[in-house]
């Protein structure tokens, strides 16, 4: 019997991926108290129960909260049966918005105080089910469409090697840092379209921009580099576990350097074969103004 144990932050998409699963075939038991895990997988193991496939969503209520458990159920799934872990996130900001928008309160607002707090409390109890997951996914900015071709793709995959999701964001330095990025690349250094009158009011997802910032030599080698970069650190990220890379490009405003960058790695990474995911998050940003 295959099993899959479903768990992280509170947020980030637990209930959508149970419900994917169950489309998928699984056997799905949500919010089951995890002094009930262990239990209930040999029940179903030993009772003769013809289930296949099996998904248990459970969360940082209860006993999940202690350390003690959480080695003993990794130390569980470590043995011979087929369990593995697959652990969601998200980052502080989109888990806020959505607890915002949905008025729910955290688990553990009782215990921290704020949401953020609440939130920085989780991150930090579950780290270890995140570094021992077979699979980690952040859902943000990430729709249920694109949350159920990643578990369809994963889940079809033979071993976790074959799988590495590439998230590739652009942003503007005068707006913050990016918050959850692995790797932060400033292009602030490149020559700046926006004092190119015609160009100006375009992005870098206009292939007029793109030429522009590529026309230059450094431009290129550094795109080389960068591209170099990354496919060396996938398969390195890929022997501690970890199944996603987080890339970041910034450049002043977030609307020209970093995109035309995220957009050129973005499609090359596509072409290779993995599953990557483009954001933009300050394209759009004083437009008005320019």
């Amino acid at each position: 019997m295959k099993t899959i144990i479903v768990t992280g932050l509170s947020g980030a998409g637990k209930s959508q991926a149970i419900q994917i699963l169950e489309d998928l075939g699984y056997f799905c038991v949500d919010n089951l108290p995890p002094k009930l895990i262990k239990t209930f997988i040999e029940l179903c193991e030993n009772t003769g129960a013809e289930i296949e496939k099996l998904a248990l969503v459970t969360d940082i209520r209860g006993d999940i909260f202690s350390e003690a458990f959480q080695n003993s159920l990794i130390n569980f799934k470590g043995g011979s049966r087929d369990i593995e872990m697959l652990f969601l996130e998200a980052d502080d900001e989109t888990l806020i918005t959505r607890y915002q928008e949905s008025r729910r309160k955290h688990p553990l607002t009782g215990i921290a105080g704020s949401l953020s707090e609440s939130i920085k409390l989780e991150r930090e109890k579950m780290s270890t089910f995140r570094q021992e997951a077979d699979y980690v996914i952040n859902t943000t900015d990430m729709s249920n469409k694109e949350l159920k071709a990643t578990l369809e793709k994963i889940l079809q995959t033979e071993t976790s090697e074959a799988f590495t999701q590439i998230n590739i964001a652009s942003f503007g330095f005068k707006y913050g840092l990016p918050m959850s990025a692995d790797f932060v690349f400033d292009v602030r250094f490149l020559p700046n379209p926006f004092y190119k009158k015609e160009l100006r009011s375009k992005t870098g997802e206009d292939q007029e921009v793109r030429d522009y910032v590529m026309s230059f030599g450094e431009a290129r080698e550094f795109y080389e580099k960068v591209e170099d970069l990354i496919e060396f650190v996938i398969p390195q990220y890929r022997k501690v576990g970890k199944e996603h890379l987080e890339v970041a490009f910034g450049c002043t405003g977030g609307q020209h350097r970093s995109v035309t960058f995220a957009y050129l790695i973005e499609k090359a990474f596509r072409k290779k074969g993995y599953l990557t995911k483009i954001s933009h998050r300050d394209i759009t940003k004083d437009r008005e103004a320019n």
